[in-house]
């Protein structure tokens, strides 16, 4: 273990349509709202937002490849402009029912393969910076923190957060575990504890049993994986 442990901070990707989430907003401290993307229309917008807005949550805009049929979690090859349009799209959607209901929103985080992606490829990470650019002043982006996403977005002198995850399994220091993998999804409340409290002591154990310093800001987790709430609430009972 290392240094000073960090602060608690858990994000729920929310307004997705897969599961009853509302049970869990009380265990987390700020909700990724699925903006049209891959999943989430107007309603679901509105109906998230006015539940987070009521437990104090930070609000923040999930944004996708346009891909509703694969839920966003496979790479779309589809040209960068028509990509751009989209995620304008998506987040001019988010912004305008935060207005709506006098809500402030805090923060960005690309959803599924769109911010797997981005973990690489430089050219559509550009894209990214491009089309949230009219969203992004004094907003936090949630990154990888070795991608080239969180090295370009620095360079642009925007505030980041470290992502990393309670209930996924790492393969390396920047790669997350394929879903494909049948021990790529943490599904017991001990293990996502104990992978938390790991990380918020500044270390990620990949499953090679690979050690790395990281320097964590914020903890995701998923609402539609099993065992959700009885991790969230082991996390909150221990």
């Amino acid at each position: 273990m290392k240094g000073k442990s960090k602060a608690l901070h858990i994000n729920l990707d929310a307004g997705e349509g897969l599961v009853d989430e509302q049970p869990l907003y009380p265990y987390v401290h700020a909700l990724n709202i699925a903006c049209g993307g891959h999943a989430g229309d107007a309603e679901s917008i509105a109906k998230t937002i006015q539940a987070g807005a009521a437990l104090g949550l930070d609000l923040g805009a999930h944004p996708s490849y346009p891909d509703r049929e694969h839920f966003g979690r496979r790479t779309l090859e589809m040209s960068h402009e028509v990509l751009k349009q989209s995620l304008v799209k998506q987040l001019e959607l988010f912004d305008s029912q935060c207005k709506q209901l006098n809500s402030q929103w805090t923060h960005i985080k690309a959803h599924g393969a769109l911010y797997n992606d981005m973990a690489q490829n430089a050219s559509l990470t550009e894209v990214y910076l491009e089309a949230i650019a009219p969203f992004s002043s004094g907003r936090i982006l949630y990154v990888q923190e070795h991608s080239v996403l969180a090295q370009k977005a620095k360079d642009k002198g925007l505030k980041c957060y470290h992502e990393y995850f309670i209930d996924r399994r790492y393969a390396d220091r920047t790669r997350l575990l394929s879903r494909s993998d049948r021990r790529a999804i943490i599904s017991t409340p001990e293990e996502g504890l104990t992978q938390l409290r790991l990380m918020q002591s500044g270390i990620l154990e990949d499953v090679t049993q690979g050690r790395h310093s990281i320097e964590p800001h914020t903890f995701c987790i998923h609402s539609d994986h099993e065992n959700t709430v009885e991790i969230l609430k082991r996390i909150h009972e221990a």
